[in-house]
């Protein structure tokens, strides 16, 4: 246990959940770093859902459908050891704004393509791996970013919170695409991304320098590859980080790479965006929901929570995948959300208390490369929906998701266990 964390073990009992939660936002820039994430999030899910929109209308294949949404978890699968490392010795405030202050005019870019009418099929993998940059980004700087920002005392509620915020930008960034798609055009849903990630890029420049933030690493002490070597022998000495790895790899091979598949589902019951949107949404909602909940509430037990939440959300999937009509659809995916708020909140805090200050960057870099198996997952998903049908790939992969989790929590019970494990030094060569 670190000595923030050891001195903020007592008033784990302390404060009431509502005092709690106002004492989280006047952490000086919190509400503007929490705000700059929500729009960031909604900014990658919007852009998801109007891609792959726009490719269900240009083709209607699941499994190019599947290849755009692999494309955007790519950078993870290949670049996370990596992103970790240079999230530990660069400034996080200027790493992510670096990084959407590139990705505004490729946003644009995409606008100008579609409303021109000369935009292509091939053009939506490079713009989806641009997505995919920003998203490796946010899991490996600004994670960190927050939880050095708000200290140990606020960090299951903080962490609990961003994953509520991607939740509902997920749920928001489809709703605002279908309706912008339906009302405007498709190259709306585009431009209204773009001018979304003005705005989180500007709240940025508002968050100050973190209280909680450790000095950097000399960029020419240890290289990269050292780091990298480093990050595996971190990763393995811990058994409680390797179940929820474990957990994490099975999420995203098994549950994930149904979410383009969603317009396809929504297709059977109607060819309105709005109603494909709202459809895309309903796991947002029950997430939305869960994370509220989670986030009043200091969690102890925070690896059953994220063990149970991973079950709940492919029982969600493989209701999703049998569901008649569309109102049991939007409710089997409500219930999958529910389930993904657990899992999430979780996910990325069981990591960063598993490594020592100097190795949080590290940490979700390798839990980024385990979220990285997403776009094996949606390759895989999308070529069984070619082969078996939709709702049959996904009934299959919601069975043989279950069965992985469940071999892994039991296998590698630590997860269970009530007190986290954290490092005490720094890995090997770190």
């Amino acid at each position: 246990m670190t000595t923030d964390e050891a001195r903020s073990t007592p008033r784990r009992a302390g404060p009431a959940p509502s005092n709690a939660l106002r004492a989280l936002f006047q952490v000086p820039g919190y509400r503007y770093l929490c705000v700059s994430s929500v729009v960031w999030h909604t900014t990658r899910w919007g852009g998801l859902f109007t891609t792959s929109y726009l490719l269900t209308q240009m083709s209607g294949s699941p499994i190019l459908n599947q290849l755009v949404g692999a494309l955007v978890f790519a950078p993870m699968l290949v670049g996370g050891f990596v992103a970790g490392v240079i999230s530990d010795r660069l400034d996080r405030r200027k790493l992510v704004r670096c990084v959407q202050l590139v990705l505004i005019p490729v946003q644009f870019a995409m606008f100008g393509l579609v409303q021109s009418g000369r935009v292509e099929i091939w053009m939506t993998l490079p713009f989806m791996f641009a997505l995919g940059i920003g998203g490796l980004v946010n899991m490996t700087a600004q994670r960190p970013l927050i939880y050095e920002t708000v200290g140990p005392r606020f960090a299951g509620q903080a962490m609990t919170i961003e994953a509520t915020a991607q939740a509902g930008s997920a749920m928001f960034g489809t709703l605002a695409g279908g309706a912008l798609i339906d009302h405007v055009g498709m190259g709306a849903g585009f431009a209204g991304m773009g001018v979304l990630l003005c705005v989180s890029a500007s709240l940025l420049w508002l968050v100050p320098r973190p209280r909680h933030a450790t000095p950097h690493a000399p960029a020419a002490r240890v290289s990269i590859a050292a780091q990298a070597a480093a990050s595996i022998r971190f990763a393995r000495r811990s058994r409680r980080l390797m179940a929820t790895l474990g957990v994490t790899v099975a999420m995203n091979l098994f549950m994930f790479g149904y979410i383009p598949l969603v317009p396809l589902v929504a297709g059977e019951f109607s060819h309105d965006a709005v109603l494909a949107g709202a459809l895309g949404a309903a796991s947002g909602c029950g997430q939305i929901l869960c994370g509220t909940v989670l986030s009043a509430w200091p969690l102890h037990r925070r690896g059953l929570v994220f063990a149970v939440g991973s079950m709940i959300a492919l029982l969600g999937l493989f209701c999703f995948s049998i569901a008649p009509v569309f109102e049991l659809a939007f409710l089997a995916l409500f219930v999958a959300g529910l389930g993904q708020a657990a899992f999430g909140s979780m996910q990325s805090l069981l990591a960063i208390e598993s490594a020592h200050p100097t190795e949080r960057g590290v940490a979700l870099g390798v839990l980024s490369t385990a979220i990285g198996a997403m776009p094996i997952g949606m390759v895989v998903i999308g070529a069984g929906a070619e082969l078996l049908g939709t709702r049959n790939a996904l009934m299959l992969s919601s069975l043989v998701g279950m069965a992985a989790v469940l071999t892994v929590v039991l296998r590698l019970r630590d997860l269970l266990s009530a007190a986290p494990e954290t490092a005490l030094r720094p890995a090997s060569g770190a």
